[in-house]
């Protein structure tokens, strides 16, 4: 009797809403939709010593794909991220894509999806990541980071060597204080692509792979705030010279993050709580 109440509470109970699609790009067209992302221009390492000038070059979009793709080739550009016209200019070795929506939309909760293949090679650093669109609570780290998914020097064989992706959420007082909760997960086909998630709320974040949530930390300030994604592949710097057989392997290059396509939802608990700018 108790389990029959029970079936007819749940068939009368509404059903849940759907979540809904708020903003996506399937990469269909035959170049980066410039509505929706723009392709980052500089040398500056991005504070981890990388050995990469990012440069629209390096960024493509051809059968329903896009590519972000390091090579080793002497490039030039601003020294610094955003540089002002005139500003000074350094030469490194590599080149690669970095492509973000700052600008053109920023979420604030909601479930970010990304499919994409990951590259494999010593001394690659493919990263799926959100930065705030203001620095509303101070500059880096006290207003946050979210890393949706990143990995270093994947598909190499060596003792102390892992394919494993992190997921991670950084924020502190300040960079000598920047404090990292993070978890790991192994990825165990490396040859796929794979749909990368972040679910989003006030009260909780929780990280996911191919629908596998293996990661979650409470919400709250600094991520109740916009945030803009950034997809971008890095050459070198600390984690990933440091690890693996160390250094950056030129044989593995030319290589590519290929994302399939990029969705974020929002409904839920928090509808309308999204915002795109």
């Amino acid at each position: 009797m108790i389990r029959l109440a029970l079936l007819l509470a749940m068939l009368a109970a509404p059903a849940a809403a759907a979540p809904r699609l708020i903003w996506s790009d399937e990469f269909d067209g035959e170049r980066l939709d410039p509505a929706r992302w723009a392709a980052s221009n500089d040398c500056w390492g991005g504070g981890n010593e990388e050995r990469q000038c990012y440069t629209p070059a390096a960024v493509s979009v051809s059968g329903g794909v896009l590519r972000l793709t390091a090579r080793r080739a002497r490039t030039t550009g601003p020294a610094v991220r955003d540089a002002a016209p005139g500003a000074a200019r350094i030469t490194r070795d590599y080149a690669s894509g970095r492509i973000h929506t700052k600008g053109l939309a920023s979420f604030r909760y909601g479930r970010i999806e990304v499919r994409a293949k990951l590259p494999l090679g010593q001394g690659l650093w493919p990263a799926i990541w959100m930065l705030p669109e203001h620095d509303n609570y101070g500059p880096y780290p006290l207003s946050g980071e979210l890393d949706i998914a990143e990995a270093v020097n994947l598909g190499v064989r060596c003792l102390s060597c892992r394919d494993v992706v992190r997921a991670a959420a950084h924020h502190g007082p300040t960079l000598a204080a920047n404090r990292s909760d993070s978890a790991e997960t192994r990825l165990d086909d490396l040859t796929v692509f794979h749909v990368f998630a972040l679910e989003w709320t006030p009260r909780r974040l929780i990280w996911s792979i191919d629908g596998k949530p293996y990661f979650s930390r409470p919400g709250g300030r600094p991520f109740d705030e916009r945030f803009h994604l950034i997809l971008n592949l890095a050459v070198g710097g600390r984690w990933a010279e440091t690890t693996g057989r160390k250094g950056v392997d030129d044989a593995a290059l030319p290589e590519s993050l290929l994302v399939d396509w990029v969705r974020v939802y929002g409904g839920g608990d928090e509808a309308g709580a999204t915002s795109i700018r």
